[in-house]
Parts: structure tokens; sequence; C-alpha cells
């Protein structure tokens, strides 16, 4: 039961934007600039260590979800995140993706692996702890629309995105890369299907974020999602 009191679902979203616009002030994203083809290759290790929880909070969302038509569409989405070779088509799953550009900088296909079965940073493990468990537990509205942090930023300023794609090719051009497009294919495919699933994020808070308790949980996740992005 929708309370008298609450704000129409587009001034709930425009909310949340504006928590983000608010944090984005103080922390924008910055891309790391000035590395050596060495140094972008320690940063990968070190991003490899623990491996991958996509499929994991995906997976979980899917499980809870009771709606029909929203457990379809979150299917389609670990679909996307999954890789449509599985299917057929020509894109690996993401992890694969982030393998295939960290190769690009020295890593080898066994060292990736020896990384990802290795133990995460302390820091990193608290904050995956966080979000699986944060998945797992809340609605499953909450936890599809707190994807709207990550995948929304793409949304929101797509012309970035681009930019910043466009001088990664350039610096890792300087740095000798042989192939460029395996080393940001990762950026670039998010830059492109992040934007659907942000709207599909949109559209579960819209309707289905329908009360004020799932609300105030739904500005919880949207807060902790911003402040724990870098880790």
């Amino acid at each position: 039961m929708k309370a008298d009191n609450m704000i129409p679902p587009d001034q709930f979203i425009a909310e949340l934007e504006k928590l983000r616009a608010e944090h984005r002030k103080e922390f924008p994203f910055r891309r790391d600039v000035g590395k050596t083809k060495q140094e972008e290759g320690e940063a990968k290790r070190k991003n490899h260590l623990g491996g991958s929880d996509n499929h994991r909070f995906e997976g979980e969302r899917y499980l809870n979800c009771t709606d029909k038509s929203v457990r379809r569409k979150q299917l389609r989405k670990l679909v996307d995140e999954g890789g449509l070779t599985t299917f057929g088509g020509k894109v690996p799953s993401h992890p694969m993706l982030d393998r295939l550009g960290s190769r690009e900088f020295g890593l080898t296909e066994e060292e990736i692996h020896r990384l990802e079965k290795a133990d995460p940073l302390p820091e990193k493990l608290i904050v995956r702890g966080w979000w699986v468990n944060l998945n797992r537990t809340q609605h499953w509205a909450v936890a599809i629309g707190s994807g709207m942090v990550v995948e929304g930023e793409k949304k929101v300023n797509p012309e970035h995105e681009q930019k910043e794609i466009e001088e990664m090719k350039k610096d890792y051009s300087a740095m000798g890369v042989k192939n460029i497009g395996n080393a940001v294919w990762f950026r670039a495919e998010h830059a492109g299907v992040d934007i659907d699933h942000a709207d599909f994020n949109e559209a579960v808070v819209k309707r289905f974020v329908d009360t004020p308790k799932l609300r105030e949980a739904m500005r919880q996740a949207f807060i902790l999602r911003l402040q724990n992005q870098g880790f």
C-alpha cells in the first residue's frame, strides 16, 4: 500500500540522481593517466585478485525476483553479463573481456587464473561481502535498483564515457599495446549495454520500490554503493 505522502516515482529517481551529482562533486571519476604499460599491468593484477563477483550478484537478483516479467528481463541481463557466445553471439562474458584486456599488458591466462583463485585485498573483501549480501538479502527490487549506481554512470554522461575510451586507445597505442580493441573491449562493451541495463534498473525502482521502507532501503543502498566505488 503506497503512502499518500510519497513523491512520484520519477521524482524519486531524480532524488537518487541528485545524490550521485553531489557525491561526484567531491569524488569525480578520474582515469589514471601517465602510466607505463608495466604500471597498467600491475593495476590489472591487483584488480584480478579474488576473481569477479559479477555473476554472483546478478544471479542473486534473478533467484530472488518474484515478478515473472522482471525475472525474464533479469535473465536476459544474465545473458549479457555471462556472454552472448554461449548462444552463438560474438561477445564473451564480461569477466572474459576483462581477462582479454589484461593479456594485452603482459598477464598470461595462467597468471590471471592464479590471481582469481587467490584472496582479494582485505578492503575489497569487505566491500564485496557487503555487496553480495545486499543482493542476497534485500528486497529484489532494491537489489536490482542498486545497479543504477554503476550502470547509470554511463547513462547520465555518455559523452564523457566515449571520450575516455578514445583517450584510453591513444594512451595504450603510445604504450605499444598491440591489440587496442581487446584492451578497451571491456570498457567499450559496458559503455553500450550498461545504458540498457540502467533503464531496466530505473523501471524496476519506479514500479516496485513503492513503500517508504523500500525507498529508504534504496537510498541507503544507492549511497553506500556510491561510496564503495574504486575498491
